[in-house]
């Protein structure tokens, strides 16, 4: 299952989320894509969740996980400004402050 779509534009990595992670199957796809960059040692993300209108704790759990990994690292994760529900989502469990919205 494939659930995100990534580009590589200057120094950051671009995932495109194009569907929601709203279970486990979409959850780990997700995973994949988080780590297949990490293991290529990329050190800035931008998710950007245009094309997802859910997100629950499969998908939390895996940015909140990698994101200390990239950390580690010296990288940054960022969020395409958010919208709906995934906003929502976001700021009710604080990430907002945690992870940044960057304009693309």
């Amino acid at each position: 299952m494939q659930v995100t779509t990534t580009e590589k534009r200057n120094d950051a990595v671009i995932i495109r989320v194009t569907r929601n992670i709203d279970d486990m199957e979409s959850g780990e796809a997700f995973k994949s894509t988080l780590m297949a960059l990490y293991r290529d040692g990329e050190k800035k993300i931008i998710i950007d969740f245009g094309e997802a209108r859910l997100i629950n704790s499969h998908g939390i759990g895996k940015i909140l996980m990698f994101y200390r990994r990239f950390r580690e690292i010296g990288g940054t994760m960022y969020v395409a400004p958010l919208k709906g529900n995934i906003k929502d989502v976001f700021n009710g469990l604080m990430l907002d402050r945690l992870i940044p919205e960057i304009r693309l």
